[in-house]
């Protein structure tokens, strides 16, 4: 390579860095502050990079700076050392003309609260053994926020009521008191919500929002460190910490306890246990068939207890995927005239009951080998650093696949992946959701791989 590059090639250069820092620092960092970077020059040594604030150019040296001139010396094929200027120019002005010579107000990511779901209510929940003592602790704190079992740190594997649990708190403390502050997040909005507020230079409102509210739910605290390391940790600890101190209630939810969160802060840990810890159990079988009883008459069907004993005997331990079950059951009962038996429900329900039965347990290695035989790449090119579109999507595929299929953790997706973090998994599966959403044909592809891989 020359010792000097063209603009065009710098350019090139650094869209090329592009997805590739998006995994190594985080989509998060990478949206809020390289996307919006500049190439200021390159020498063949030295690359400038313009930021838009002082902020910006502390938070990525001190952070991010050897992730990114790792990712610019592989793709130069050469050492390179990234310097980092603040160019005003960049940062986007408080108001902006538009064409008309009217002033356009630039959109303002608002901070707080993700809607609650209006189906997750007290009323709406199936109490047995395997959940009495965290829906009576998530009643009492219902009642009486801050005052008793603060905090209230709910977990259990996916899919077994846990971000139910956390909803039907806010709906309870919201119809007691209209007026009181409630926020529903997930740990991921939280921490992107932090970057936006520091890259905007909001932090002060934003813990305003976040400090000042009398009831705080988080869900999949897991992400808290996975996402943005230590930074989202501290901000986490000292926005719990105001709370706790204030006597505003705060409710947690995670797939482990704390013991056994990946967090390296032992004060947040130490914190999230000071409270009460409730796990929820897979239920059993007659707790299956009363929630299957409460879904369908929901729908409006009362289905035979033969039918829903035996959709409660298919599928154990997902309680999404019992309802999704039953749900396509409604939807046969309302598209058709054909009675209900046995048998036509075993037909119905049967990728559901495969892929929940214990004695079919699909591997990561045979997802990913049969994703990338669908998709003519190689298993070694998806499990390796490139980021190319003909290698990223059949990995965003294979990495949505196994978290559907499979009761593996991101952490043990990841790592099979290449070595990648949780966050990066969490994208994989995300965009492929979206796409699932708006793309017919990535819809049909799912479908396909999915009874493919349940028939093996």
């Amino acid at each position: 390579m020359p010792e000097t590059m063209s603009t065009s090639g710098c350019h090139e250069l650094w869209q090329s860095a592009l997805p590739q820092l998006a995994e190594s620092v985080g989509h998060a960092a990478c949206d809020s502050f390289l996307r919006s970077a500049e190439v200021l020059d390159y020498d063949g040594d030295i690359f400038v990079l313009g930021v838009a604030n002082e902020f910006a150019r502390d938070w990525l040296t001190q952070r991010h700076l050897s992730a990114i001139n790792a990712c610019l010396s592989e793709l130069a094929d050469k050492p390179v050392h990234v310097q980092m200027q603040v160019v005003e120019a960049l940062q986007p002005p408080a108001e902006a003309p538009a064409t008309s010579g009217q002033v356009v107000k630039p959109v303002t990511v608002t901070f707080g609260s993700t809607p609650l779901n209006p189906k997750y209510s007290f009323e709406n929940f199936v109490v047995a053994d395997c959940n009495r003592f965290a829906h009576a602790a998530a009643q009492q704190v219902s009642k009486s926020p801050g005052k008793s079992y603060n905090p209230l740190f709910i977990h259990s594997r996916v899919g077994l009521g846990k971000t139910h649990l956390l909803q039907a708190i806010g709906h309870k403390v919201t119809e007691h008191n209209p007026n009181a502050q409630v926020i529903y997040i997930s740990a991921e909005s939280f921490v992107n919500q932090i970057i936006t507020a520091m890259r905007d230079n909001r932090t002060a409102e934003f813990r305003r929002k976040y400090r000042n509210v009398d009831v705080w739910l988080v869900d999949d605290i897991q992400f808290i460190a996975a996402i943005e390391g230590p930074a989202s940790e501290e901000e986490f600890f000292h926005t719990f910490n105001t709370l706790y101190e204030t006597n505003k209630q705060v409710v947690i939810a995670s797939d482990a306890p704390p013991r056994h969160l990946q967090i390296m802060n032992d004060r947040l840990r130490s914190r999230l246990e000071m409270g009460i810890v409730a796990d929820l159990r897979c239920p059993d079988v007659e707790t299956r068939i009363a929630i299957l009883d409460k879904k369908a008459q929901a729908e409006g069907l009362n289905l035979a207890r033969e039918i829903l004993g035996y959709i409660a005997e298919k599928i154990e331990s997902n309680i999404r995927v019992l309802e999704g079950a039953l749900l396509k059951v409604c939807a046969h009962v309302s598209l058709t005239d054909q009675p209900l038996s046995v048998p036509l429900v075993e037909e119905i329900i049967a990728d559901y009951s495969i892929a929940s039965s214990p004695q079919h347990r699909l591997s990561i290695q045979y997802i990913a080998e049969y994703v990338a035989d669908q998709r003519n790449c190689s298993l070694e090119a998806m499990l390796g650093p490139k980021r190319n579109q003909e290698i990223v999507w059949p990995r965003h595929l294979a990495i949505y696949l196994t978290r559907e299929l499979t009761d593996s953790s991101l952490a043990a997706i990841g790592q099979f992946f290449g070595g990648r973090d949780h966050s990066t998994v969490l994208h994989a599966y995300t965009k492929v959701s979206e796409k699932i959403e708006t793309d017919e044909s990535v819809l049909w592809d799912i479908n396909e791989y999915k009874r493919a891989l349940q028939a093996q």
